[in-house]
């Protein structure tokens, strides 16, 4: 191997090395996403985080809020049922009064 032949294996080494350091560092770039490209992304990203987290916690108040009337409401109906309930024992029993006092007209009435 003589001078020449030396000096363009070298060169084509450094050649083939230069072309691969550059196409791997494209493929770890396009991997990793890399670049201002990236940066753009990553503050988009947060601000939708932002975004996201301000709406759970809106949506968390509104939750609670609609279960503190959704309890009020049961409570409220609640002692509805149970007045209603009150008033039906009470019409229960003067109905049962009046029955009653008819069965005892009726055999105080009846014929001998």
């Amino acid at each position: 191997m003589d001078r020449n032949e030396l000096t363009l294996a070298v060169a084509g080494a450094l050649v083939g090395a230069f072309l691969l350091g550059w196409v791997l560092r494209w493929f770890f770039g396009r991997m990793n996403a890399s670049g201002p490209r990236s940066v753009v992304k990553t503050v988009d990203l947060a601000a939708q985080l932002h975004a996201a987290e301000e709406a759970r916690g809106r949506a968390e108040w509104r939750a609670a809020e609609a279960e503190q009337e959704s309890a009020r409401r049961v409570a409220e109906l609640q002692a509805e049922v149970e007045k209603a309930r009150a008033e039906v024992s009470r019409a229960e029993a003067a109905t049962e009064e009046i029955r009653a006092v008819y069965r005892k007209g009726l055999i105080d009435r009846a014929p001998e």
